[in-house]
């Protein structure tokens, strides 16, 4: 097999955490997996991975070479890339990552636009919160939402602006009364986090009073879907991103509250991807679609209180 072959295979069973897994990815036999690695080992008269009944672990020189490699297949699919697309419409696989309640709720809905008009592209979208290295995952683009996104090695594209507002349901409002400054938040129950605290801090502006008021209430989760449904069942007030409830607003089902009282956001929508000269059509479009279909202000903001 050729160099790059033995690259691909080290790289697939790196990421993969064992021979068999790897193989049935790259839909070759676990055997000719591990002929390929010690053919490889065995030219460049070094161990890269030391080997368990179950996983694979990578040495010192073998987690070097890992990031070669993964420079090389990607700098070899990037040429591919361009001189196919030439003469090609986009095409290839496009590795997303995208974080998980942003992910799944507002990106995957508009993928099958993106499918029709790009047939020829297959996505793989892995959904994390967690940081992410680009080299390291083989994505090609991470979407992430943050104030400022900075990394020389990488390009952060700016695709909307995020709003928190607070808010509750009518059935809320219509038992307990709706607060009228920020400080009445303090005779309420809100909804809250468990983890981290200072998320329990609602900024405000325009108020005579504190700018931070610290809420309090009978509900707390570290997760803001878990905020979200409680507070449309009427447990309490929510401050949340309008990517959760931008609908619910639009339809009665959730009230938006001291609207007059929110400071402006200096949370956005990024996409961040590699700093090459070259950026991939299957890429650019991808970007393209984003900022089409969420700029400058997102669906899930396109209504009137």
């Amino acid at each position: 097999m050729t160099k790059e072959t033995q690259m691909n295979i080290f790289t697939q069973a790196v990421k993969e955490g064992s021979f068999s897994s790897a193989a049935r990815s790259l839909h070759l036999t676990p055997s000719a997996v591990s002929k390929q690695i010690n053919a490889l080992e065995d030219r460049l008269g070094v161990r890269l991975l030391n080997r368990t009944t179950r996983k694979i672990h990578l040495t010192e020189a073998g987690a070097r070479y890992l990031e070669h490699c993964q420079r090389i297949l990607i700098d070899i699919e990037n040429a591919e890339s361009e001189v196919g697309g030439m003469r090609d419409s986009p095409r290839g696989l496009l590795r997303v990552n995208a974080p998980v309640v942003m992910g799944a709720r507002r990106i995957a809905p508009l993928l099958v636009e993106f499918k029709e008009r790009y047939p020829d592209i297959k996505i793989e979208m892995n959904l994390s919160d967690h940081r992410v290295d680009l080299m390291e995952s083989g994505d090609d683009v991470a979407l992430r939402i943050g104030d400022e996104l900075y990394d020389s090695s990488m390009i952060a594209r700016r695709i909307c602006r995020l709003r928190r507002i607070v808010y509750a349901a009518p059935s809320y409002l219509d038992k307990y009364g709706e607060p009228q400054t920020p400080e009445e938040l303090l005779d309420h129950n809100c909804i809250t986090y468990n983890e981290p605290a200072y998320l329990n801090d609602w900024p405000f502006i325009n108020c005579p009073g504190p700018k931070l008021i610290h809420v309090s209430g009978s509900f707390l989760s570290n997760n803001g879907e878990a905020h979200h449904y409680a507070a449309l069942q009427g447990l309490g007030i929510a401050r949340l991103a309008t990517l959760l409830c931008g609908e619910r607003i639009q339809s009665g089902d959730l009230v938006e509250i001291l609207r007059d009282y929110e400071p402006p956001s200096r949370v956005y929508f990024w996409a961040i991807y590699p700093q090459n000269r070259y950026v991939a059509p299957k890429l650019r479009v991808f970007l393209d679609f984003l900022l089409e279909k969420l700029s400058p202000i997102p669906p899930w903001d396109q209504y009137e209180t």
